[in-house]
């Protein structure tokens, strides 16, 4: 997924948030992260999801799905599974 050219849709931040947790979706080791003090937060996912809708800066990227599947961040063994296919 380009965030780039297209903001992450709500269904769509929904469909990862279900298959890996919403909480695996915040890029803890980001800037973001660090300034909006997510360390001492208990958030819960919908929470998470609000914020990552707004601010897109705290998504662990890359994000990427193939058919069925979803990998968040670097999943290299992900992807040569689904290359493999």
């Amino acid at each position: 997924m380009d965030l780039a050219t297209r903001p992450l849709a709500p269904a769509e931040l929904r469909r990862f948030a279900v298959a890996v947790g919403a909480p695996a979706l915040l890029d803890a080791s980001g800037r973001a992260y660090r300034d909006q003090g997510l360390g001492y937060m208990r958030l819960t996912d919908e929470e998470i999801a609000a914020r990552l809708l707004e601010r897109p800066q705290l998504l662990r990227l890359p994000l990427i799905r193939c058919a069925n599947e979803v990998s968040v961040g670097m999943d290299e063994p992900a992807w040569n599974r689904w290359l493999a296919g």
